[in-house]
């Protein structure tokens, strides 16, 4: 659907002379006669410098060096020239250069050192800054950009975590460290992940995002957020795009990097940790006019061995007939994990010609995310539980890019072939068992007066020696063995053409371009459960670990069983165990399923240069996307024994125009001016339009019992995104920015839930369903998320003395959002994943041998889930005290804030620092600490005070050794 501001827009590509008839726009002015000049820009070392700003005068065309340092300028007259080269940091360079008809002129620009800055070799950082400020000056879209020597400034665990540290971005955490990235507001299902531009698929099953700590930090080059997109871009970021850039060869010299390091968090007894990081690279061959030489070849390998502790307390928070807090039931959970993560990352490529390059890239990452865990449950005025499981998951990732890029004079050809895989094994759950407590259990009971604190709650029976946390009172119930693997394949081609011309004397190039794009993604899940014929006590099956540290001493977790003494009592005794086919269907079935998805893209796209001060770029992207799937429907008897599966296939298909307007206003020599209005697309995660459906009996009342289903009749959100940013670029590497956006977005998806009604629903007419409470995501009305941003970074020589080592890097970012007309709400809740307040502040201290960093990030609570519904309303959602509660007109529930409200995440602020001092012959000595402030992990229902989950990992401690090869010469 085409929306009044698209017309709008619309109107603005077609009317714009820099669109308009480009056919005969160029045949006026193009002139077979007239010639290219290009280059390679390198700093005093050698090494090339990325996103320099080259400007040719009297005529008012501009380019930008690329990764390689490279750049071209088409479409000259013969003639003569004065070529100005800056880069901040550096001195500008300028030289006059005389060009001949059909004979490229070349210019070999080597910049010094500003004179307010460093010497180059002294501090890296100062290179990796001005490489990220550069690229972000010269970039068509509004970017953040993060370079390698920035990212192993600090203790980052993956790449999620070194994007954590960008304006405009908080984390979704999991296991103590960054998983999903939600960019300006938005959640993560909202921003798409690229590697060097060729979108890659999640692991997940679930959703689209990327699992971001799959990547190890140490495997790339840089990482990026395009926060607006040109049209030769996909399209399906509304919060933004994150690209990750593989390590290119730059340097005609051997560059070698090895490092490893090793530590331990005290926690669980003591975990330990281990790194190790290299990569090496070299251009060879014959050299290209006399710039760089032809060939490049960059490889890289990262490994890492995390052997993390979770210390975990999850409660059910409830309000009692007095209106006061309270707890119906908690876990105490105790996490082990052996999480290990290696990945390799290539690039090749080869310049046969000025204007030519040909290239292979790829990364596979995998990790192993393998762990277990131990859990007492306690409940109020009902026997206790223990469970404990193994974890299994192993995630890749991975991506193989081949393309080429070619100059014809005034013209030039782009192409590239790509293939992306993902692969989650154990994706279908997690292998465990229950046990069931005996009458010696029931004896609990939330006690707020017990001595604790606010967010530590405390129950009768939570003390070491009391029968609910002594295995010998649980008996073995059920042994669950679920396995199996989900993976995607997405297959993408695609093309772009580009011309040269003058429109009267500005400088313009037209583009068009074309990609297609197929994707296959699926699940095959089996989930066997076996019931105990005998209950046999879990003492039988005792484990070796113990903690008697447990949760800081708050909580008892003396006596553990051992799952390889479960397993081996099944394979041992078949005869004590019967598999449950009602378990085993109702897990699996309606988690398999296979997607397919087409989407193809054609686009147009003008970029105009009006004098010295205006930039433009227009652009139309359309997107047709195509699906088709299979689900499979699972149907219960009243009495919970399964009825039966059946497979049930779904399709969809839609096109979507997307427009884009991006103008860069040249203040002065120092400082630019943006506004940028794009039209961005989010689909629909891919289990979301599965046709599956699932009945869980939970027993009475009806509202225990859970309906959940797919909706392939779902539709992509949409968004018109509007910016305006100011940039600063400051002596002696520096760059300030402040902004403001808006997103206003159309047929949000959310999560609605409801009892089932008697009649009026496709659900009443199985009587079983009635009454049950049903989930299924479903679009909203429309939504908005706006917001400031402001970052500020700077090598401070500026200031006295030894204080003129000082660097700071930090940003704000201020966010507010509302969602309107959700289902069974009168309010208007902000979106899922905006957190009104994040910031990182990250002052460094360098000299010739010495650097010093610390990272500080807070992102504030944030809706993980959306729960609330009115009370007195038709619906309802877990957990069941809730249903009661609302249905009954309670106005201790009835308010956004009470423990049936939304589900947060709790503000959360880590404080990392690291220390290397250089020692002779290119060694470096390392000392790191991640989480120095142990801080909390964890959800909260309504308010801050209704807490659901909290946890703790303890800081970690490393210390290594780096060796780079070339670095003392």
């Amino acid at each position: 659907m085409i929306t009044k501001p698209n017309f709008l827009f619309l109107a603005l590509l077609l009317l714009s002379p820099a669109v308009t008839s480009p056919r005969q726009t160029m045949a006026q002015t193009i002139s077979s006669a007239n010639s290219a000049m290009n280059g390679t820009v390198k700093d005093p070392s050698g090494a090339v410098l990325p996103g320099a700003k080259i400007v040719l005068r009297p005529t008012d065309a501009t380019a930008a060096s690329d990764a390689q340092g490279s750049f071209t300028i088409r479409d000259l007259k013969p003639g003569t020239y004065t070529v100005t080269i800056s880069y901040v940091g550096f001195a500008s360079f300028t030289s006059t250069i005389v060009v001949e008809a059909g004979a490229p002129a070349v210019l070999n620009a080597t910049l010094s050192v500003g004179a307010n800055a460093q010497h180059v070799e002294v501090n890296a950082n100062l290179i990796g800054d001005a490489a990220a400020i550069n690229e972000t000056r010269t970039s068509e879209n509004i970017l953040n950009v993060e370079t390698d020597v920035e990212i192993q400034s600090l203790p980052n665990a993956n790449v999620a975590d070194a994007l954590g540290r960008l304006p405009g971005v908080t984390l979704q955490r999991n296991e103590g460290e960054g998983q999903y990235v939600q960019i300006r507001g938005t959640e993560p299902r909202l921003s798409n992940t690229t590697i060097d531009g060729v979108i890659v698929p999640g692991p997940d099953p679930e959703v689209r995002q990327v699992d971001l700590d799959t990547i190890p930090a140490g495997l790339v080059g840089s990482v990026a957020i395009n926060k607006t997109l040109s049209a030769n871009q996909d399209g399906d970021a509304i919060g933004g795009s994150v690209d990750l850039r593989i390590k290119q060869a730059t340097a005609d010299r051997p560059t070698i990097s090895i490092e490893g390091m090793g530590g331990f968090t005290p926690i669980a007894n003591t975990r330990n940790v281990f790194s190790m990081n290299s990569s090496s690279g070299i251009r060879f061959g014959p050299r290209l006019n006399g710039g760089s030489k032809k060939f490049g070849l960059e490889l890289g390998y990262s490994y890492d061995d995390n052997q993390r502790g979770i210390d975990d307390v999850e409660p059910s928070p409830d309000i009692d007939q007095n209106g006061n807090k309270t707890f119906d039931s908690m876990n105490l959970q105790q996490y082990l994990y052996d999480r290990t993560r290696y990945g390799f990352a290539g690039a090749l490529d080869y310049q046969p010609s000025a204007g030519a390059n040909l290239y292979a890239h790829g990364l596979f990452s995998n990790f192993r995310d393998y762990g277990q865990k131990y859990a007492y449950e306690l409940q109020n005025g009902s026997k206790a539980k223990y469970h404990t499981s193994i974890r299994r998951p192993n995630l890749q990732v991975a991506d193989l890019a081949l393309g080429g890029s070619h100059v014809f004079g005034n013209s030039f050809l782009k192409y590239q072939v790509a293939a992306a895989h993902s692969r989650f094994g154990g994706a279908a759950g997690n292998p465990g068992a229950a046990f069931k407590g005996t009458s010696a259990t029931d004896d609990c009971a939330y006690n707020p007066a017990t001595p604790g604190t606010e967010f530590r709650p405390q129950f009768s029976c939570s003390v070491l020696g009391d029968p609910a946390v002594t295995l010998s009172n649980y008996k073995l119930d059920t042994i669950d063995l679920t396995s199996g693997q989900a993976t995607q394949l997405n297959l993408q081609a695609n093309g772009s053409y580009g011309r040269n011309y003058h429109l009267g004397s500005h400088a313009s190039t037209f583009e068009l371009g074309a990609q297609v794009r197929n994707e296959h993604k699926g699940q095959d899940a089996y989930s066997p459960e076996y019931d105990s014929n005998l209950n046999t006590l879990a003492s039988a099956y005792l484990g070796s670990f113990s903690n008697p540290h447990f949760y800081g001493g708050s909580y008892p977790m003396a006596q553990v069983t051992s799952f390889d003494a479960i397993t081996g009592d099944l394979a041992n005794n078949p005869q004590n165990f019967a598999l449950d086919p009602n378990a085993s269907h109702e897990q699996s079935d309606p988690a398999n399923y296979n997607l397919q998805e087409r989407v193809t893209a054609g686009y147009i796209m003008n970029t105009l240069q009006l004098g010295s001060k205006v930039h433009l770029q227009t652009g139309l992207r359309i997107e047709a996307t195509s699906t088709s799937n299979t689900g499979y429907i699972v149907t219960t008897n009243s009495d919970g024994t399964w009825g039966g599966t059946t497979p049930q296939n779904g399709s969809e298909s839609y096109i979507n125009p997307l427009p884009s307007v991006q103008l860069r206003y040249t203040i002065d020599s120092s400082s630019d001016l943006r506004a940028v209005y794009g039209r961005g697309i989010s689909r629909p995660d891919p289990y979301q339009l599965v046709p599956y459906l699932v009945y869980t009996v939970n027993g009475a009342p009806a509202g225990n019992n859970e309906v959940q289903l797919g909706n392939p009749a779902l539709v992509a959100e949409h968004a018109n995104d509007y910016d305006l940013l100011y940039e600063k670029y400051l002596p002696n590497v520096g760059m300030l920015q402040g902004g403001y956006f808006y997103k206003q977005i159309t047929k949000p998806i959310y999560l609605q839930q409801y009892l089932v009604p008697a009649t009026n629903s496709p659900l009443s007419s199985n009587s079983n369903y009635v009454g049950a409470l049903a989930q299924q995501e479903v679009n909203g009305d429309h939504a908005y998320v706006q917001g400031l941003e402001i970052a500020y970074q700077q090598h401070l020589k500026f200031l006295p003395g030894y204080l003129g080592n000082a660097r700071l890097n930090a940003n704000f970012t201020y966010t507010n959002s509302k969602n309107y007309n959700l289902a069974g709400r009168n309010d208007t809740p902000q979106l899922v994943g905006q957190a009104p307040y994040s910031w990182n502040i990250g002052p460094s201290y360098a000299t010739r041998r010495f650097l010093a960093s610390v990272g500080i990030s807070h992102n504030s609570a944030n809706i993980y889930a959306y729960q609330f519904v009115n009370s007195g309303d038709a619906l309802a959602q877990n957990p069941p005290t809730c249903v009661s509660n609302i249905t009954s007109g309670s106005l201790a529930y009835n308010t956004p804030s009470s423990p049936c409200g939304d589900n947060y995440f709790y503000s959360h602020t880590q404080i990392d620092a690291q220390v290397s001092y250089h020692l002779l012959k290119g060694f470096t000595v390392i000392a790191s600490g991640e989480n120095m402030n142990n801080e909390v992990f964890g959800f909260y229902n309504g308010s801050p005070q209704y807490l659901t989950q909290r946890e703790y990992y303890k800081p970690t401690y490393s210390f290594g050794l780096k060796w780079n090869f070339h670095q003392d010469r």
